[in-house]
């Protein structure tokens, strides 16, 4: 911060009015809270460089079994250490302490406990250079500049912190009002604002269900009410077991376990929580009295999302049991809308199967498109019921396609028991193809099977309705159309044969061309009905099968 930041801006109205609804004595207070918090911020970037590289030069020089710089290196990390804690318990005081604070002497203070560590570290530092230079060992120099840099960088911070503490004691003294109003200080002041009880209830959609884990029924009574205070629904445990047994039987969004706990201690459960597949997406917040970086250590690498150490700030348990909550619902979210996609695919997948054989839809899936194909010898079926349009006059709509679901289902079960594949219903006509999409020794006799199942089933499904079945052997072929409403469709001469032969044919019977009458003629007797005439083919001979020739059919069915 320069004096140049410290100047007055033009008041903001807004900002005026804020200010003023705070007594003179809170705002100079948090005034001072923002300026030491910044101080703070800016000096802990150097010295964490000054730790960081000097605990890397070790380790370093430890892994490769390297006494030289080890003594010095170890004198600038301990005074790296000592600045760190000087820069918090100068720069982070108590309450009573800021408001003892007086910015004219306080800079000087500063500088004065900072420059003897500071100067130590750039001593050694600069010793090291030196001695590294004669060792040609440029690796180490790299990292002895960096913390060369920071600790000069740290010192011209400090003699500018100085400057800045003075300038602000001078203008606070001389005009507060127009000091708050400046736009740097109003940010700086906007960072630490205070949070009260009064804030403590959270939104009803940042609720959740948590568990307290605590041997000490005192512990348990004063964690839970504050929890409820809060707006959370809350479950208690005395122990490690009877917490896991209670996280089996109801869901909980989230749980605050104890570390030292009899019978199963704080890191066991969390240990069973992570390898339990129906647990471990429970999120853990981990609330000791130890505070070692060990205890720490472990409990993250178990899996815990945070850990706090007793006696816990209620402000900071809140923000953190918030944080953990919106993790949570994030990943409760995430997970649902997931569901959501699997089952629209598999919807998606279901209806592929309704519209398309199951080989064409592992094409297309795979693929993205159906390369259309000619198919040598496949059997093509028409069923059609006599006399449909006379019947639908005068019913009403539901009867009329109530009575063709049920009976179109039955054809649809049929087809499938006779390894035939059904490629589309047009109005009352049903069109199936056997050796299409799996090679059949005789694809025709499959046909007839079916077909004549076909018939016996529209008679009793539907009394006083007849089908035709018209069939057809040859090759077709086969692909799909559209973009908006996919088909997978037949084309050919054997399509048009097969739709001719059903036409044709007579009610309550199976009609048949020659090709396929020739591929069914030893598995049964039949007829001649003489000669139609078929498009694009002149004249064709067509056949009706009367009856079995063996006893290979059921002799209850009529013929």
């Amino acid at each position: 911060m320069s004096d140049s930041q410290l100047k007055a801006q033009d008041p903001d109205p807004e900002k005026t009015q804020a200010a003023g609804s705070e007594s003179d004595e809170n705002l100079i207070n948090r005034t001072k809270q923002a300026l030491l918090a910044h101080t703070r911020h800016e000096l802990r970037t150097p010295v964490n460089a000054i730790i960081g590289y000097s605990e890397m030069l070790l380790e370093e020089r430890s892994e490769r079994g390297i006494d030289s710089f080890v003594p010095d290196l170890e004198r600038i990390r301990l005074q790296g250490r000592r600045l760190l804690e000087l820069v918090n318990e100068i720069l982070e005081p108590s309450k009573a302490e800021l408001e003892k604070i007086d910015f004219t002497v306080f800079g000087a203070e500063v500088r004065h406990h900072l420059r003897t560590p500071l100067n130590d570290v750039i001593g050694y530092t600069e010793m090291l250079l030196e001695e590294s230079e004669d060792l040609s060992d440029e690796s180490v120099a790299a990292d002895l500049n960096r913390i060369h840099t920071a600790g000069a960088r740290m010192l011209e911070m400090i003699d500018e912190l100085v400057h800045v503490f003075e300038i602000a004691a001078g203008k606070m003294a001389l005009d507060l009002k127009t000091f708050q109003q400046s736009d740097m200080i109003q940010d700086l002041v906007a960072t630490i604002q205070p949070v009260t009880e009064t804030e403590i209830e959270v939104p009803e959609e940042e609720r959740g269900f948590l568990l307290v884990v605590d041997d000490n029924e005192m512990n348990r009574d004063m964690l839970s009410r504050r929890l409820k205070r809060q707006g959370h629904r809350v479950a208690v445990a005395e122990n490690g077991r009877q917490a896991l047994a209670m996280m089996e039987d109801e869901r909980f969004d989230l749980v605050l376990l104890d570390m030292m706990m009899p019978e199963m201690n704080g890191y066991q459960v969390l240990e069973h929580v992570r390898r339990s597949p129906t647990l471990n997406d429970i999120p853990v917040i981990m609330i000791s009295a130890m505070s070692e970086i060990d205890s720490v250590v472990r409990c993250i690498e178990l899996g815990a999302e945070d850990y706090l150490t007793k006696p816990f700030n209620p402000v900071l348990l809140r923000a953190r049991i918030g944080a953990c909550l919106e993790k949570k619902f994030l990943r409760d979210r995430e997970k649902s809308y997931l569901r959501q996609i699997e089952e629209e695919k598999k919807r998606a997948d279901d209806l592929l199967h309704v519209i398309f054989p199951a080989a064409i839809v592992q094409e297309l899936k795979a693929t993205n498109q159906v390369k259309p194909r000619r198919h040598n010898n496949v059997a093509v079926l028409f069923a059609d019921l006599v006399s449909f349009t006379a019947y639908c006059e005068g019913r009403q709509p539901e009867e009329i396609v109530d009575s063709l679901q049920v009976l179109t289902d039955a054809f649809e079960e049929i087809a499938i028991r006779h390894g035939l594949q059904k490629i589309k219903t047009i109005g009352d006509a049903f069109m199936a193809t056997a050796g299409l999409l799996e090679p059949l020794d005789n694809p025709a006799l499959n046909c007839a099977r079916c077909g004549l199942e076909m018939i016996w089933a529209t008679e009793e499904l539907s009394p006083g309705w007849q089908v035709r079945v018209g069939i057809h052997v040859g090759p077709v072929v086969a692909g799909v159309v559209g973009h908006r409403q996919y088909l997978f469709d037949l084309w050919g001469d054997t399509v048009n044969t097969a739709a001719r032969m059903e036409s044709n044919g007579l009610a309550g019977r199976i009609t048949l061309s020659p090709q396929a009458w020739e591929c069914v003629s030893e598995f049964y007797r039949g007829r001649s009905l003489g000669s139609v005439p078929v498009k694009g083919k002149g004249s064709v001979e067509i056949f009706v099968i009367e009856g079995p020739a063996t006893d290979e059919l059921p002799v209850s069915k009529p013929w």
